[in-house]
């Protein structure tokens, strides 16, 4: 009797650890940046409705075929309940406008701007100071001279020599 009791407790206890392991927990992320996102809603084919926390965590506890999951600066997606184990990402909306024309009736100023610009270029443009930094200057290939080209060819032949062990 007291053995079919502890038999039922420890039982109940492994189902219960089961059923609390089953329940799809996930993480929804921003696929360009890899954020977390909150405030994802999300909809199972059950009826079920869950938000997501400050750290992008879902948890659902009801069994479901698909969710959809919905944010207002994301495109919807619907996932499969086998997809909702680790991670899943949203793609961000994008609103981008095409060519856009804009249309006046005194074309006099415009013609005067223009040709303002025209003759005075370097009030335009940008100050230039003793010493500039071009960041993207680093990135660009530059031809060696044959004196870089020697110091650097003796450096890596006397490499193990000079940072050896």
């Amino acid at each position: 009797m007291l053995f079919s009791l502890r038999l039922r407790w420890a039982l109940l206890m492994a189902s219960g650890w089961m059923m609390a392991s089953a329940q799809p927990r996930c993480v929804v992320i921003d696929k360009e940046t890899g954020t977390p996102l909150r405030d994802v809603k999300v909809y199972t084919d059950k009826g079920t409705q869950t938000v997501s926390d400050y750290q992008g965590r879902i948890y659902l506890d009801t069994v479901f075929h698909s969710a959809t999951l919905s944010h207002v600066s994301y495109l919807s997606r619907v996932v499969k309940a086998e997809e909702m184990r680790d991670t899943l990402w949203m793609i961000p909306k994008e609103n981008r406008l095409g060519e856009v024309v804009v249309w006046g009736t005194d074309r006099k100023n415009i013609n005067s701007m223009v040709s303002d610009a025209t003759r005075n270029l370097e009030a335009y443009a940008p100050p230039k100071g003793l010493v500039s930094f071009d960041f993207f200057e680093m990135f660009r290939k530059k031809p060696m001279s044959r004196k870089a080209r020697k110091k650097n060819k003796e450096l890596l032949e006397n490499w193990d020599r000079i940072y050896g062990k």
